[in-house]
């Protein structure tokens, strides 16, 4: 043992003792759930969502206070034998780094929990959940691939996001038990987009971004400018095509709210791996065609966009981008629906979600066979929640007049929903 002879070196052993007291004392209390969100909200997770999470996040926290116990006692150690010093001050940083990484964990698993502010929130949360595992089931089962729990939250914004189940966390070696699915308030009760996330995580496991971004480029093979444009969008473009195979054109519609800022819609960034809004919404109203619909609503949308927002208005640069690429839209369309899918075998997602389920026409027969009880009955929930949400998302795009009333229909609807089995 090397007694510490310097001051300067006691000073710093029982600097480094109190530090890691100090990291440690906030670590332990990780070890309590209702530190990062309260006993009811956790409560309304369900059990295949919370239990995995608990039990990861629950882990990561042992690990940490372990860490920070070792820490302690090297620092401690360190007081009286100067041997033990670098050490010591390794073992403290590496903990306090940590600490910042479990955190950052807990912080946003318990924020999205907590964000269940409300028993109608409560509710409304648990039903997607229960939506978004029920719309990943008919590719993922027959692809012998598990549906991963989700977790959904709500927070502020204008677009949702995922944070996909299976992806490393912040926390080394921690991951991803859940796809932690935000959706954003103002299309909290149209949760079209919840589809499109859940399209990103059923893409990302069935290999099937690299097919559609195979069909873009067959389609514009003998357009090498635009090529460039629209295949680093695919992942993009797969999600929403997810979306309008599960929803319809409710999608296309509550995608447009999202997308038609003025500022923005005719804009191209580079590296952003969206459509411009422009040839998104358009790529939209393509697919309702190229899915065999016909006329409707989506011919009154893309003619009220081009008369909002001309292709002339866009910066020259893009504008003749814009103009070219339309000659393609239903064609990309077709390809995009029939891009074959590799964990199914090569058939092509609509194999899986028949996009005539969710037709304006095979929509108005549900509603016709379920009548005012679809709004109210357990049965119809279980059996048609996807198709509901298609069904509130259409009648509110197609009848402004109406819309008010569709749209507080849709929100009774799913603040209301009874616990899962109900």
């Amino acid at each position: 043992m090397t007694v510490l002879a310097l001051p300067r070196e006691a000073l710093v052993a029982a600097d480094l003792q109190r530090q890691s007291a100090h990291w440690l004392s906030a670590a332990v209390t990780f070890e309590d759930a209702e530190e990062f969100a309260s006993a009811q909200a956790w409560a309304s997770v369900e059990a295949q969502t919370g239990l995995p999470l608990r039990r990861q996040l629950g882990a990561a926290v042992r690990e940490l206070v372990a860490l920070g116990r070792e820490a302690h006692a090297l620092a401690t150690a360190a007081r009286t034998d100067a041997s033990r010093l670098p050490a010591a001050a390794r073992a403290v940083q590496v903990f306090r780094r940590r600490y910042t990484q479990v955190e950052t964990t807990l912080e946003f698993f318990g924020d999205a929990v907590n964000s269940r502010t409300s028993a109608g929130l409560r509710a409304t949360l648990r039903l997607l959940d229960s939506l978004a595992v029920q719309g990943m089931a008919p590719v993922l089962v027959p692809a012998g691939i598990p549906v991963p729990p989700v977790l959904c939250y709500v927070d502020k914004g204008l677009g949702a996001s995922i944070l996909r189940a299976g992806i490393r966390l912040w926390h080394p070696g921690t991951v991803n038990p859940v796809a932690a699915i935000k959706v954003v308030r103002h299309n909290l009760y149209r949760p079209t987009s919840l589809f499109h996330e859940t399209g990103h995580q059923v893409a990302h496991l069935t290999l099937w971004t690299g097919s559609v971004r195979d069909a873009i480029a067959g389609v514009l093979v003998g357009e090498p400018g635009l090529a460039r444009m629209w295949e680093p969008w695919a992942s993009e473009i797969a999600a929403d095509v997810f979306a309008f195979l599960s929803t319809g054109y409710a999608s296309v519609a509550a995608l447009y709210d999202v997308v038609g800022d003025a500022r923005t819609i005719l804009r191209w960034p580079l590296g952003d791996p969206h459509p411009v809004g422009w040839l998104r919404t358009r790529l939209g109203c393509a697919l309702c065609r190229a899915a065999g619909w016909g006329a409707g609503p989506w011919d009154g949308l893309e003619d009220a966009m081009l008369a909002a927002h001309p292709a002339s208005s866009a910066d020259p640069s893009v504008a003749d981008l814009l103009a070219r690429s339309a000659e393609y839209l239903l064609a990309l369309a077709g390809a995009c629906l029939g891009a074959p899918v590799p964990a199914l075998g090569g058939r092509p997602m609509a194999s899986a979600l028949d996009p005539g389920r969710v037709s304006p026409a095979a929509l108005a027969a549900l509603e016709r066979s379920a009548g005012a009880g679809a709004w109210t009955s357990p049965h119809w929930r279980r059996a048609e929640g996807i198709r509901l949400v298609a069904l509130a998302g259409l009648r509110e795009a197609e009848d402004p007049d109406h819309a008010p009333a569709w749209i507080e229909r849709a929100r009774a609807w799913m603040s209301s929903a009874p616990p899962a089995g109900g």
